[in-house]
């Protein structure tokens, strides 16, 4: 009865802040849509590859910190709750922290980034560059994400419950069949694009942050496989005496990465570079 109670209350207040920012002109309006978005994203990829490699590293470690932090507070709030529902809802809410972040700070997160693939559709840039870019960011997003993943060992600040759904969560994560795995990373990044198309096509912070955190509450309730997010999930279960190894995070992180890589930049990236060609 909670559960339902603050689901009404979160959605009326969201139907509320929709109408005030619509009052406002906060979305783009006509600025927005798909050719809107694709020129947007062409233009960040441009930035992408003008930036320097060690600028990308320290922004790509930056994005597995922040992804790490909002996964401390989702299973904090998840493991005290003693409703296995609630808790998960709950812990959905805290978890946007991290990608909010990354959007306002401008950091480099594997997932979004996949998007740059729009710059290879559209010729503007070579697809050995951006294969170089999104293996410098993913690999970044995993010093980020192993870095908090030592701290949270070495801090203490797990208790029990949590450390318990910790190593759940690891193991589970490392037991999943391929095919469940590959297709569960790939509806992952199309929910997570999307939630990122909808915050580039606002005006404001305050938009962006709204359109972002429903996008990533609806990913984490929806349990699908985010590679950089199962970074720090498998590397603090390692840390905390999950029976797993460093085979099984390859596996799990291998397939989630290509899987991500399909859903944001094939499905999301493409379909929206074949409807803003059309309208041209």
């Amino acid at each position: 009865m909670l559960l339902y109670l603050l689901v009404l209350i979160i959605m009326y207040n969201l139907l509320n802040l929709k109408r005030i920012l619509v009052r406002m002109d906060i979305f783009m309006n006509t600025h927005s849509g798909p050719k809107a978005l694709a020129e947007y994203i062409l233009n960040q990829s441009k930035n992408k590859a003008n930036k320097k490699a060690i600028v990308l590293l320290f922004q790509g470690i930056l994005a597995g910190i922040y992804i790490s932090i909002g996964a401390i507070g989702s299973l904090k709030v998840a493991a005290t709750v003693t409703s296995p529902g609630l808790g998960n809802f709950l812990g959905a809410l805290v978890f946007p922290i991290g990608i909010i972040a990354i959007i306002l700070m401008q950091a480099e997160l594997f997932t979004s980034d996949c998007m740059v693939m729009l710059s290879v559709y559209s010729g503007r840039t070579k697809i050995r560059k951006i294969v170089k870019i999104l293996f410098l960011i993913i690999f970044s997003n995993l010093l980020g994400a192993i870095f908090v993943a030592f701290l949270t060992k070495t801090s203490g600040i797990f208790g029990q419950a949590v450390t318990d759904l910790v190593i759940e969560k690891a193991v589970h994560k490392v037991n999943m069949p391929i095919g469940e795995l590959f297709t569960s990373s790939i509806l992952c990044n199309i929910i997570v694009c999307t939630g990122v198309c909808l915050a580039y096509s606002c005006k404001e912070e305050l938009a962006k942050i709204a359109a972002l955190w429903l996008a990533i509450v609806v990913f984490v309730l929806s349990g699908t496989e985010h590679v950089v997010a199962n970074m720090y999930y498998l590397f603090i279960g390692l840390f905390t005496g999950a029976n797993i190894g460093g085979l099984d995070i390859f596996y799990n992180l291998a397939v989630s990465g290509v899987g991500n890589f399909i859903g944001g930049g094939i499905v999301v990236t493409g379909i929206n570079y074949i409807l803003s060609y059309k309208e041209r």
